[in-house]
C-alpha cells in the first residue's frame, strides 16, 4: 500500500535547484522546454491493470509531483498536497499503419503542454499499445519536480511493483524518501562546516581559472528555444572507451569527458578547457532515494595542449574528477556569485557534457524494457549541451547536441555533431600486452 501522506498541505522552501528552474520559468512563462520526458518500451505482453496499479502507487510515493508553488513578496514556497486524482490514458495504436509514429505524434503534442506551476499537475503519463507484445510507457514531468536521476528511480520502482503484483510475490522495500527530509537536509548542509569547506575548495580551485572557452564566438543570450541534432553511435565505441578506461584507471564516462575536452581544444586552441558536468548532487544525502530536483553542475578544468595525447587528457580528467567529486553538493549558482561570474558574457564553464548511464536494465515480470529520452528539461542552454545516452540495456549509445540558437546555426551544430562523433568512435584502443 502507498505510504500515508499528510492530510493537511505542508509548506516547504524550494531546493536550490528548484529555485533556478522557478526563476527561469517565470522569465518565460509559456516556455515548454522545462518539460522533461522519456518513454520506456516493454517488449512483451503487459497487464495494463497491474501496470496502472504500480504506477499509481509509485506516483503517490513521489512527494515532488504533488506540490504547487506559491509566490508572494517574500519569495516562493512549495505546498505539498495529498495525491489527487489523475488519468492514465491507455491508447491502442496497434491498428495504425505506423504505430510508433502514431505514438510519437501524440507525445510530440503533449510535450508542448504549458505547465501551470501554481495549479499543476506537474506530470503526465500515457501507456501505448503498439502490438500484442509491445507497449510504450510515456512519462513527462516539469523539471522543477524531477531531474534525470529521478526518472530512473521512478522507472525502477514501477517495474519492481509491477513484477510483484503480476507474480503475486512480496515487494522488496523500496519506498522513496520524503521531500521534507530533502529540504531539511539541504538547509542543514548550507549551515554546515562542510559547506564552508566546499566553498573554500571551489574558490581556491577556480580563483585563477582562465575564461571558459566556447565552440562559438557569438555571445550567449537567454532564449525560449533550442536547436537539436542527434546520432546513434556504433556499439563498438563503448568497447573503445572501456579499453581506454581500463588502461588509464578511468571510467568510460571520464574517457568521454577527456575526448570532449580534446575536441574543444582542437577547435579553440585553449590550453585549458572548462566543461560543465551535471552531477546528481546526492552524495551523502537523503536525496539518494528521493525523486526530486537537486541536480547540480560542476565545472571541470582540463589542461590540454597540442602535445597532450588522448591518454594524458583522460588521466587529467581522472585526477580532477577525483578532487572535485567530494565537493559536488556546493551549488554552481553560488560559485558563480562567489567568483563574480553573474551577468554579461561571463561563464563558469563552456560546453556542458551530460552523461546519462542510469540503470535502465529493467524487467516487467521478466519482460525487458528499453528507455529513450525525449526531452532533458533544460530550457536555457548558455552555449552547448552534449548528451550521451548509454543505458544498461545494451543498445548502442546516442549522442545528442542541444544548442543556443544565438550561438550556433543548425549547420554549425550538425558539423560539430559529425566531427565530435568521429573523434569519439575513433578513440585509439590500447595495444594488447604481449
Amino acid at each position: 500500500m502507498p505510504k500515508k501522506r499528510p492530510q493537511a498541505a505542508e509548506r516547504l522552501p524550494l531546493t536550490a535547484a528548484q529555485q533556478g528552474v522557478w526563476i527561469g520559468q517565470q522569465l518565460a512563462p509559456t516556455c515548454t522546454l522545462y518539460n522533461a520526458a522519456e518513454y520506456l518500451q516493454v517488449n512483451g505482453p503487459l497487464d495494463t491493470t497491474s501496470f496502472a496499479q504500480a504506477l499509481r502507487q509509485t506516483i503517490a510515493e513521489t512527494d515532488a509531483l504533488h506540490v504547487r508553488f506559491e509566490a508572494d513578496p517574500g519569495g516562493v514556497i512549495q505546498v505539498l498536497h495529498p495525491p489527487g486524482e489523475w488519468e492514465l490514458p491507455v491508447i491502442d495504436v496497434s491498428s495504425e499503419p505506423d504505430p510508433d509514429r502514431a505514438a510519437l505524434d501524440w507525445v510530440g503534442t503533449d510535450l508542448q503542454t504549458v505547465t501551470d506551476l501554481e495549479q499543476g499537475p506537474l506530470f503526465a503519463h500515457a501507456l501505448f499499445r503498439l502490438g500484442s507484445d509491445r507497449y510504450r510507457w510515456y512519462h513527462r514531468a516539469h523539471h522543477i519536480a524531477l531531474d534525470g536521476y529521478s526518472f530512473s528511480l521512478i522507472a525502477n520502482r514501477v517495474a519492481q511493483l509491477y513484477t510483484a503484483f503480476v507474480t503475486e510475490s512480496p515487494c522488496a522495500t523500496g519506498r522513496f524518501g520524503s521531500l521534507r527530509a530533502v529540504v531539511d537536509d539541504e538547509a542543514a548542509y548550507r549551515r554546515s562546516a562542510r559547506c564552508e569547506a566546499d566553498r573554500e575548495f571551489w574558490q581556491a580551485r577556480f580563483g585563477d581559472a582562465p575564461q571558459a572557452v566556447s565552440l562559438s564566438k557569438r555571445v550567449s543570450v537567454p532564449c525560449g528555444r533550442l536547436i537539436r541534432c542527434s546520432k546513434r553511435l556504433p556499439a563498438h565505441a563503448v568497447d573503445r572507451w572501456r579499453a581506454l578506461a581500463e588502461q588509464n584507471g578511468a571510467t568510460w564516462a571520464e574517457v568521454v569527458l577527456g575526448l570532449t575536452a580534446l575536441y574543444v581544444h582542437r577547435h579553440t586552441g585553449a590550453d585549458e578547457v572548462i566543461l560543465g558536468v551535471p552531477v546528481m548532487g546526492r552524495l551523502g544525502s537523503v536525496a539518494a532515494r528521493t525523486p526530486v530536483m537537486v541536480m547540480n553542475t560542476m565545472p571541470l578544468r582540463v589542461p590540454v595542449t597540442a602535445q597532450t595525447g588522448t591518454a594524458g587528457v583522460v588521466r587529467a580528467v581522472v585526477a580532477e574528477m577525483r578532487a572535485i567529486r567530494p565537493h559536488q553538493r556546493y551549488r554552481s549558482e553560488q560559485l558563480r556569485r562567489d567568483l563574480q561570474l553573474v551577468g554579461g558574457s561571463r561563464r563558469l564553464f563552456g560546453p556542458m557534457v551530460n552523461l546519462m548511464p542510469f540503470d535502465y536494465g529493467l524487467h516487467f515480470a521478466g519482460h525487458p524494457a528499453t528507455a529513450t529520452n525525449l526531452s532533458a528539461g533544460a530550457a536555457f542552454v548558455e552555449d552547448l549541451a552534449i548528451y550521451l545516452h548509454a543505458r544498461a540495456d545494451g543498445k548502442p549509445p546516442v549522442l545528442e547536441l542541444d544548442a543556443n540558437p544565438h550561438c550556433y546555426t543548425p549547420a554549425e551544430l550538425a558539423m560539430h555533431l559529425d566531427q565530435l562523433t568521429g573523434l569519439l568512435v575513433s578513440a585509439p584502443t590500447p595495444s594488447p600486452v604481449s
